[in-house]
């Protein structure tokens, strides 16, 4: 009972000097027997024999007696497993980062890459699971080789133990390391502490550099793989996508009619002005962060900065309309290209079409011939309105000559007229109804310089300005950016054309044109009253419209003390031209929205991928610590790359032969911790030629280093 680590060493040495087995045949009392060592008797069974210590503390049947003669070796694959492993690592890493964590997906789409994402994902997890080992391995070559250079190796086998079972890569390893730490900064901390006690009995330089390298890696491993995360997106392919609306075939196969009604319909719902999904508009090339929602985007912005009375310098926004397809798609598509710019403006200056002096004198709620004076032939049109608390009259008016226009603006017979360019303008008045209160936006245009006032001020009116540019063509579309790139002027194949312009007969005119006739609900070409009229519906007209298309929230108001009423709010100039700029937008997307469709041409579709994005680590991080490692690794290495050494690395077979040697040393210990006996500190940690003198070298504990060009025996001569 009692006894400790250091007594069962003693003890187990003793058994090995007593045990008869293990005794050299010198000290047997007994006559040698005639057959040698090396001549094994035939009587005999054939075994293995234990390994045997001499007293002088020679080492015999360690290796073949035959071949017990060897040179240092260079350990290559080990040496170059330590230099190009993080190498490899680190490469592959930031393989992944520029590769694919700086080229994201775009709206979805990646961009093409030499791997998929998941091989490349997967590739690293199973890496880095694998890393730590290897690893590991490639230092442990690197140890063997520094233990034998002065410099690097120990300076007493206290500091040599520490190496045992590669224990500065263990976690056990690094906390008995910062146990001998803090206890020693204890020690001499507190100075009354007995000398011994303050005395260094931790690790090495060159062990704290092995850990040092482990943890960092320890580390970083984990990391790197809260770094990026994979998931699904689609990548470009060449299997080509239905198309379901127009091309340049069938463009004039319509009316004005349909082209504009659908444009109307679309624009009163308020909904986000852009096609269908997924047909979306494209911007020119070279725009940025360009969303599926392009337009509403632009025209929000523009709204937003006439709200805070900024100046916008950018008004004009270009988009294509390709066709109507059932999937995202990309390639090369003939569709409509224009251009619109749309602002506020005053009564008395910034308008060009409409003479808006006259209204604005006398602003006539009630004029019904001048409503249908020249409606359907003329490009202006009036009409007057009440209702829902706001009294209201408005005048529309293109650049296009309707009378004498012909169908089909954008077919062959007009190729040299195109782009088309024109403008379109709109001028409101409003007051408010008696019984009723104004509303704020009401209030703020009482402010508004752009606002003029007539009745006594109870009239408040404005206009709005709109330029507009449009040609058909081809172009190239591209999925990813959401822009249009490479337009090709190309007119619509149909060369329709009549002396008369029907309503009914097929053609499509110019957009201002169409939105005219949003607008206005007349015909164009046919002289009659527009479909919209104020006795049989007060919710057709362009006012209600443009509240519905801008969000214009209708509210019940108080008007006695029991009836109740809903009052529309009024339009401010700032809503008016978001509304005019929407409006503009539902007749391009209108273009290309209706008419015969499910035919294939050059546009492709897209197909699932995967990619890999950034998770919840940064990637800069990771990088940098592995960067590091790879030159704490590397760097070192190469100063001992391709030296000789006794051993592949230190084990425990090794450490076997080492204390074979010292075992008389051995005797003396006398604690159960190795790392705190003080003959081991007595005795050299560095692995080297403990028979300098010899004829044959013999490796070992030894402050003499091992020279290259010797021999050495595994059986130390006396």
């Amino acid at each position: 009972m009692g006894r400790g680590k250091h007594d069962l060493t003693e003890a187990a040495i003793d058994m090995v000097d007593l045990d008869p087995r293990f005794q050299d045949h010198e000290l047997h009392s007994n006559p040698p027997s005639r057959h040698s060592e090396d001549q094994p008797n035939p009587h005999e069974p054939s075994v293995e024999r234990p390994l045997r210590y001499s007293p002088n503390g020679s080492q015999t049947n360690l290796i073949d007696p035959k071949t017990d003669h060897y040179r240092l070796q260079r350990y290559y694959a080990r040496s170059l497993l330590n230099t190009l492993l993080p190498l490899f690592a680190t490469g592959w890493y930031a393989f992944i980062v520029f590769g694919y964590l700086l080229q994201p997906s775009v709206n979805g789409i990646v961009p093409k890459r030499p791997l998929d994402a998941n091989i490349v994902f997967f590739s690293w997890l199973i890496l880095s699971i694998f890393l730590l080992d290897w690893a590991k391995s490639g230092l442990a070559g690197f140890e063997a080789a520094a233990l034998m250079k002065p410099k690097l190796a120990p300076s007493n086998a206290m500091q040599l133990m520490w190496h045992l079972d590669s224990a500065w890569g263990t976690l056990s390893g690094w906390r008995k390391a910062l146990e001998s730490l803090y206890r020693f900064v204890k020690a001499k901390m507190h100075r009354n502490q007995d000398l011994h006690d303050a005395a260094w009995r931790g690790p090495g330089l060159l062990w704290w550099y092995l850990a040092a390298n482990g943890l960092l890696l320890y580390v970083t491993l984990p990391l790197s793989g809260l770094t990026m995360n994979p998931s699904d997106a689609l990548r470009l392919s060449s299997r080509k996508v239905s198309v379901l609306g127009v091309n340049e075939t069938t463009f004039d196969v319509r009316t004005n009619a349909a082209v504009s009604q659908l444009t109307r319909d679309n624009w009163r719902t308020g909904h986000p002005t852009t096609p269908p999904t997924p047909t979306i508009f494209y911007a020119p090339q070279g725009a940025k962060n360009v969303s599926s929602t392009y337009f509403e985007d632009f025209v929000q912005d523009v709204y937003q900065q006439d709200l805070s009375a900024q100046a916008v310098i950018f008004r004009n926004i270009t988009t294509f309309a390709g066709p109507p397809v059932a999937e995202r798609a990309h390639g090369k598509a003939w569709g409509f290209l224009s251009t619109v710019e749309c602002s506020p403006t005053g009564l008395s200056r910034g308008l060009e079409l409409i003479n808006a002096s006259a209204y604005s004198q006398r602003p006539d709620f009630t004029d019904l011939d001048l409503m249908f004076n020249g409606a359907g032939l003329s490009p202006v049109f009036y009409f007057p309105g009440e209702g829902y608390g706001v009294n209201f009259s408005y005048v529309v008016a293109s650049d296009r000559d309707i009378d004498g226009v012909g169908n089909g603006e954008y077919s062959n017979a007009t190729r040299n007229r195109l782009p088309i360019k024109g403008s379109f303008e709109m001028v409101l008045w409003q007051s408010i109804s008696e019984g009723y209160q104004p509303d704020d936006g009401f209030t703020k245009m009482l402010n508004n310089p752009l606002v003029a006032r007539s009745d006594n001020g109870s009239t408040l009116g404005f206009g709005v300005r709109c330029t507009v540019e449009s040609n058909v063509g081809t172009a190239s579309l591209d999925a990813a950016k959401h822009t249009y790139s490479s337009f090709e002027k190309i007119p619509a194949v149909g060369n329709i054309n009549f002396q008369v312009p029907i309503f009914s007969y097929p053609g499509v005119f110019a957009i201002q044109s169409i939105v005219f006739q949003a607008l206005s609900t007349v015909q164009l070409g046919y002289m009659g009253p527009p479909s919209c009229i104020l006795e049989a519906d007060t919710t057709c007209n362009a006012f209600y419209g443009a509240n519905l298309a801008t969000g214009g929230v209708p509210r019940i108001v108080q008007m006695a003390a029991t009836d109740l009423a809903l009052q529309v709010p009024t339009i401010t100039p700032e809503r008016l031209t978001l509304a005019m700029y929407k409006l503009f937008g539902e007749a391009a997307a209108a273009m290309m929205a209706i008419g015969p469709g499910n035919w294939t041409g050059d546009l492709k579709g897209l197909d699932p991928a995967s990619d890999v994005v950034p998770y919840l680590i940064p990637w800069k991080l990771v990088l940098v610590l592995l960067c590091l490692w790879t030159v704490l690794t590397v760097v070192p290495q190469l100063f001992l790359l391709g030296e000789q050494r006794w051993s592949s690395r230190l084990t425990a077979a090794e450490m076997f032969r080492f204390g074979a040697e010292i075992q008389d040393s051995a005797r003396h210990l006398r604690s159960g911790d190795l790392h705190e006996n003080d003959v081991l500190r007595k005795m050299p940690g560095m692995v080297g030629d403990v028979a300098p003198g010899a004829e044959k070298g013999f490796v070992g504990l030894s402050s003499v280093p091992a020279k290259r060009d010797r021999v050495y025996t595994s059986v130390k001569e006396d």
